[in-house]
C-alpha cells in the first residue's frame, strides 16, 4: 500500500530546511479521496473517451472493419449448418469479441465495431479507478492513465490486447490480496485459489499472452516480496490446468498456417529512442498534438518525482506505490527487448509499453501541489486528446473517406469483393488505417472477401479448411499494385481508394463499370466475360 494512507498525529513546524509542497504554504498530511472522487473522475474520463467515437461513423482504426465482420461469420456459423466455417469457442484471444457482440446486438452492424471498442474503453477506465482505489492511488492519477487507451493498439484494433488489460487489473489486486493474507500469518484458502485459477483462464481468454504476462507478474512478484518457493508452487500449481491448455493449442496455432518470421525491428538501444516511446505509448495522431501532450506528460512525472526528496522531520508526503511502479518496469523492460514480430504477431514487444506507462503512472507519486493543482492537469491532458482525436477524426472521415459510405452501400448482398487501395497512408492517422475498410462490405451485406480474418487460425471464426489458399495473388490489399489481369474475373465488386490519376487504369479497363460517382473511394461491378484487351497490371 502507499504511504499516502499515513495519517500525521499532530501538525509539524517546517524547519528551515522543509520541502514545502510548490503553490502551498504549508505542508499537508495527504488524505485518502473519497468514493465519490473516485466515481466523479471515472465518469468524467468515461464521457471524455466516448467523444471521438459518438462524433464519427468510420473511426480510423485498422483492423475493426474485419474484426466486426467476425461477429456476422459468427452468426452465420452458428446458424447455417452448410456453413464454410466454424467457430474456435475454446481457443484463447476471444474475449475481445464479447463487445462487438454485445454492441451488435444493441445498435446496428455499421455501428458495432466502433461501440464495441468504446465499451473496452470504458472497461479500461473503471478498471483503472479501481486499481486506484484499492491501491490509494489519486483519482486524477487514474484520469492520466486513461489518457494512454489512445494508443497504438487502439489505432490497430487489437482489440484481445486491449481488453486484457483490465483483466491483469484483477490478477494484479488479487495477487496483492494474497500479500495481506500471507502478512497476517494465514494460508490461502481454496476460494482464493479457484480465483487465481478463474483469472487465468480469463487472462487466456482475452490474450494468451496476457496469460503469459500474467504467470511472469506471479513469479516476479512472488521473488520480490519473498515469498518462498513453496508459497510460489502453491499459486503456480492452481493455474497450472490454463497452462497445460496454452502449450495443448499452441501446436494447433502452427497447422492451421499461422506463422512468420521473426522480426525484431529497432534494437534495444534504439528503442530508447523518444519517438519510439512516444509512438508505442500513443501512436494514433499525426502532428503535434501527442508530442506536445507527451511533454506535459513527461513534466508531470517530474513534479511528481520531487515528493521523493524527503528531508528528516518531513510531514507525510506521497512516495508512490513500489508495486504498481515494479510491474510498470518490468513491462517496459519488456518492450524494449522482445521482437517486433513473432508468429504472425505484430506488435509484439511494443504492445507491452502502453501497459507499463498506465502502470507507473499510477504507481508514481502525485506532484507536491495544492489538491486543485494536482487534481485538473490530468483531465484537461485527457481532455485535449479527446477533442484533438475527435477534430482530426472527423476530418479524416469526412477528407479521405471520401465516397467510401456511397460505395459500400452500393454493394449487393453475398458479394465477392476486392479492395485496393492506392494510397496506403493518411495525411492525419498513423499506421495504415484504410487497410481493411473494404471488409465492412462484409459486415454490411456478408458474402466473401480477398481477405478474410476467417483465414487466421488465431480468429474466432475461421474456415473449416486452414489454411485455405485462392486463386487470386496474395496480399492484394496491402499491396495493390501486385494485381495482375486475371485477378479481376475472380470477384463480382471492386472498391478502388486513389486519385483520379491512380483509378484511371481501372477505368480504361472494358471489364470494370463504375457503379458509384468519381471520389476517392469508387466501387466497381466486374464483367467477367469481357475478352476485351486490358492492361497486365492494372494498378500501375
Amino acid at each position: 500500500m502507499s504511504s499516502s494512507s499515513n495519517r500525521a498525529d499532530s501538525p509539524v513546524a517546517s524547519p528551515p530546511n522543509q520541502f514545502i509542497p510548490l503553490g502551498s504554504a504549508d505542508a499537508e498530511t495527504p488524505t485518502r479521496p473519497s468514493d465519490a472522487a473516485y466515481l466523479m473522475s471515472a465518469v468524467v474520463c468515461a464521457l471524455l473517451i466516448a467523444i471521438p467515437f459518438l462524433v464519427t461513423t468510420l473511426p480510423p482504426i485498422t483492423d475493426l472493419p474485419q474484426q466486426t465482420a467476425q461477429i456476422r461469420l459468427l452468426l452465420e456459423a452458428t446458424s447455417q449448418d452448410d456453413s464454410p466455417y466454424r467457430v474456435q469457442w475454446l481457443h484463447p484471444n476471444k474475449l475481445g469479441y464479447i463487445p462487438l457482440l454485445i454492441a451488435w446486438m444493441t445498435t446496428t452492424p455499421m455501428a458495432a465495431g466502433r461501440i464495441g471498442v468504446l465499451i473496452i474503453g470504458l472497461l479500461w477506465v473503471a478498471a483503472l479507478h479501481g486499481l486506484a482505489r484499492a491501491t490509494d492511488r489519486a483519482p486524477a492519477a487514474a484520469g492520466l492513465a486513461c489518457v494512454f487507451f489512445f494508443n497504438h493498439l487502439t489505432y490497430w484494433g487489437l482489440l484481445n490486447a486491449l481488453i486484457g488489460l483490465p483483466i491483469f487489473v484483477l490478477w494484479f489486486l488479487l495477487i496483492e490480496k494474497l500479500h495481506s493474507i500471507s502478512r497476517a500469518n494465514n494460508s490461502p484458502s481454496v476460494k482464493h485459489g479457484l480465483l487465481l485459477l478463474v483469472s487465468a483462464v480469463l487472462l487466456y481468454s482475452a490474450h494468451v499472452l496476457w496469460l503469459a504476462a500474467g504467470l511472469a507478474w506471479l513469479t516476479v512478484d512472488a521473488l520480490a516480496n519473498r515469498l518462498g518457493w513453496r508459497a510460489l508452487a502453491t499459486r503456480l500449481a492452481w493455474v497450472s490446468p490454463i497452462f497445460v491448455a496454452a502449450l495443448v493449442w499452441y501446436p494447433q496455432l502452427q497447422e492451421s498456417g499461422f506463422v512468420s518470421d521473426t522480426y525484431w525491428g529497432r534494437s534495444p538501444i534504439g528503442r530508447l529512442h523518444p519517438e519510439w516511446w512516444l509512438n508505442s505509448a500513443l501512436g494514433g495522431l499525426e502532428g503535434r498534438v501527442e508530442p506536445t501532450l507527451g511533454l506535459f506528460i513527461c513534466g508531470w512525472l517530474a513534479l511528481g518525482a520531487l515528493s521523493w526528496w524527503r528531508p528528516a522531520a518531513a510531514v507525510p508526503k506521497d512516495r508512490g506505490h513500489h508495486s504498481l511502479l515494479l510491474a510498470g518496469a518490468c513491462f517496459m523492460v519488456v518492450a524494449l527487448c522482445l521482437p517486433a514480430v513473432i508468429q504472425s504477431t505484430i506488435f509484439f514487444a511494443s504492445r507491452w509499453l502502453p501497459v507499463g506507462v498506465v502502470l507507473i503512472v499510477l504507481g508514481w507519486p502525485q506532484p507536491p501541489l495544492r489538491p486543485v493543482l494536482r487534481a485538473i492537469p490530468p483531465y484537461l491532458i485527457l481532455a485535449s486528446l479527446a477533442t484533438a482525436s475527435a477534430a482530426v477524426w472527423i476530418d479524416f472521415e469526412r477528407r479521405e473517406l471520401d465516397g467510401l459510405p456511397a460505395a459500400l452501400a452500393a454493394i449487393p448482398p453475398e458479394q465477392r469483393v476486392l479492395g485496393l487501395d492506392l494510397v496506403r497512408t493518411s495525411e492525419r492517422i498513423k499506421g495504415f488505417p484504410f487497410y481493411h475498410l473494404y471488409a465492412y462490405s462484409q459486415v454490411l451485406h456478408g458474402g466473401e472477401l480477398a481477405r478474410s480474418f476467417a483465414n487466421f487460425g488465431s480468429s474466432l471464426v475461421v474456415f473449416r479448411d486452414l489454411p485455405r489458399t485462392f486463386p487470386w495473388t496474395e496480399g492484394l490489399d496491402w499491396r495493390a499494385k501486385k494485381i495482375r489481369r486475371s485477378d479481376m474475373d475472380h470477384f463480382e465488386y471492386v472498391l478502388i481508394h486513389g486519385d483520379t490519376k491512380a483509378q484511371a487504369p481501372f477505368l480504361a479497363d472494358p471489364r470494370l463499370r463504375p457503379v458509384t460517382a468519381e471520389r476517392l473511394w469508387r466501387l466497381y461491378s466486374v464483367d467477367a466475360g469481357s475478352t476485351a484487351a486490358t492492361p497486365s497490371k492494372s494498378g500501375t
